[in-house]
């Protein structure tokens, strides 16, 4: 689980066809997860590339806190309204910030020309996704389980 899952292969795949980092979380998330979300909320994710054309929050960090939305409203989470934050420092631990220039400017100019590192942080976004949302999925599947063999 993490960089090199399902999840963070499929937001690579997605980022390389093309697709901003935000998108390309939600798609991959809606695709491996089968969240059947409508067009309109993919669609609506085409206007966070680029720290939302300004440089500021990094659209990968957005993808994460809109499908951990999407996922805590269906199947709530321990952390509930301190989600948003935890999501938000655990992102900024590893990128070391938020923002979308803070970040690239510590890239190298071919990472910058070619998309590589953008295409890396949104997969480790997206394995990142699914580490914190491991626990809630085992959990949910466990208890269909349960109710499943107790009929």
């Amino acid at each position: 689980m993490g960089y090199g899952s399902e999840l963070s292969n499929c937001a690579e795949e997605f980022m390389k066809q093309g697709d901003n980092c935000c998108e390309a979380v939600v798609r991959a998330a809606n695709k491996v997860w089968n969240l059947e979300l409508a067009p309109e909320a993919i669609a609506v994710t085409s206007l966070f590339k680029e720290g939302m054309d300004s440089g500021c929050t990094c659209g990968a960090l957005v993808g994460m806190v809109m499908i951990s939305g999407i996922l805590k409203n269906r199947y709530g989470h321990s952390l509930n309204d301190k989600l948003a934050a935890d999501l938000t420092s655990r992102f900024r631990t590893k990128f070391g910030s938020t923002c979308c220039r803070v970040i690239c400017k510590q890239r190298s100019l071919w990472e910058k020309i070619s998309r590589q590192g953008c295409i890396a942080l949104t997969a480790k976004t997206a394995g990142m996704l699914e580490e914190v949302w491991a626990d809630v999925r085992n959990n949910a599947d466990q208890n269909l389980r349960d109710h499943t063999h107790a009929q």
